[in-house]
């Protein structure tokens, strides 16, 4: 009975893969549309992006990071002091070690630039760049709209253009929805720090701006998007990325080919990072993450999966292993916060907590309520009050203490104690 069986797999097994085979043949000829920014002649590729650069600065050298930011990207004191070299990527997210992030930071702080146009920025680079006061931002990604076109422009009256340049998503030749990443408004705190912003998205929103770090900045770019092949097309779309690279100074470009990740696993190693596990999300979920976003591995994936489908049947016992029961997932966010909560109320450095706790209640407001929080008028704290069905006399209680707190280089115990138990109020009672 056994060897009967034999010839009916061996069959099976040679329908899968002529099927295979007709399947990756007919798709040869085709383009791929995925958004993967490799520098290839493909709808979202970087090839013209790449060649133009090439030729950008004449006088200057182009190099390619091919092997690793640490082989190819050069330590500070290995460059020449009297000129400014630039750091270019463009991808939908980037992966940086402890070491390669050294490497660039390092670079930065010597006086060079580093351009990033990506729709995530690393979880450490975010902490090594941003101020403190904004640390808010850290914990959340880019906000998105949601529409077929985008109208980028500059803030700057010099680069500004008449009419914004506008963009729209085009897959498989048909215009879609697509998700604009741009720069949240809270994260410009102007009191205290703010980013240079550079260039808008359909007029309000953020999506280009320059961060001081060291000697150097760091220019970064919501709308890699706008540097793909298919929008390069269009004269517009050149123009608008001459008026782009033109804010880096003249110098040698190195050009980032082999850091780039898809978005999804960029953001869950943001995820792990935030929460402590450094490596974790790369190892556990980047492998199969990035053969199913690529169409001959996915293909090679399922059929792989397929044969091992058919061994099982026809080769194993119908036996089931018991399923284990999943644990839930710990929250460490919440163990984040208390412990460095702690650390300040036993340094005795009640105002950064009070400040802390502050950018945690204005946050909270923003994800529930979906109100802007920017300014702390009247009409802020009706409109919380009508949200929350929290009595005003609190809110502006709240925000009375803030405003102490804020203004006053000391903070108290007792302030700090009293501050606790009006957001209490709050936190308990809102609906």
């Amino acid at each position: 009975m056994k060897n009967k069986k034999i010839p009916l797999v061996l069959g099976v097994i040679a329908i899968l893969l002529l099927v295979f085979f007709i399947i990756t043949r007919n798709q040869n000829p085709r383009y791929s549309w995925q958004e993967d920014y490799e520098e290839e002649k493909k709808p979202y590729g970087t090839y013209v992006i790449y060649e133009l650069l090439k030729r950008y600065y004449p006088n200057q050298t182009f190099h390619e990071i091919n092997t690793g930011i640490i082989e190819d990207l050069p330590a500070p004191d290995s460059l020449d002091t009297d000129k400014v070299s630039s750091y270019v990527f463009i991808g939908e997210g980037l992966f940086l070690d402890s070491l390669e992030l050294d490497r660039v930071l390092d670079f930065v702080a010597a006086g060079n630039n580093v351009f990033m146009s990506s729709k995530d920025i690393p979880f450490q680079l975010k902490t090594s760049v941003f101020e403190e006061l904004c640390s808010d931002y850290w914990f959340y990604n880019y906000p998105v709209v949601y529409d077929t076109t985008a109208l980028l422009n500059f803030k700057h009256p010099e680069f500004a253009a008449a009419s914004p340049y506008p963009y729209t998503y085009i897959s498989h030749h048909k215009v879609r929805d697509y998700r604009w990443h741009y720069v949240e408004s809270s994260y410009f705190c102007e009191e205290y720090y703010s980013p240079v912003a550079l260039g808008n998205m359909n007029d309000s929103l953020v999506n280009f701006y320059k961060i001081g770090y060291g000697q150097g900045d760091f220019y970064f770019h919501t709308t890699p998007l706008a540097f793909s092949n298919i929008q390069l097309l269009d004269s517009s779309a050149v123009a608008y990325a001459a008026q782009v690279f033109s804010h880096l100074p003249e110098g040698d470009i190195y050009w980032d080919e082999t850091s780039r990740l898809p978005l999804g696993i960029a953001r869950s190693l943001d995820r792990n990072n935030r929460d402590g596990a450094m490596d974790r999300g790369l190892s556990n979920e980047g492998p199969l993450s990035f053969i199913l976003s690529q169409p001959p591995l996915a293909w090679a994936w399922y059929t792989g999966l397929s044969l091992a489908f058919l061994f099982l049947i026809f080769q194993s016992r119908r036996k089931q292993r018991i399923i284990p029961v999943a644990k839930p997932n710990k929250n460490t966010s919440l163990e984040f916060i208390n412990t460095i909560g702690l650390m300040y109320f036993y340094q005795g450095n009640h105002r950064k907590l009070s400040l802390k706790k502050m950018n945690l209640f204005l946050s909270y407001i923003r994800n529930r309520y979906y109100l802007e929080t920017k300014e702390l008028n009247t009409d802020f704290v009706n409109r919380l009050s009508a949200k929350s069905d929290i009595p005003k006399v609190i809110i502006d209680k709240i925000l009375l203490f803030y405003k102490n707190i804020n203004s006053s280089a000391f903070v108290s115990e007792k302030t700090l104690i009293e501050f606790h138990t009006e957001m209490e109020k709050f936190y308990k009672n809102c609906k």
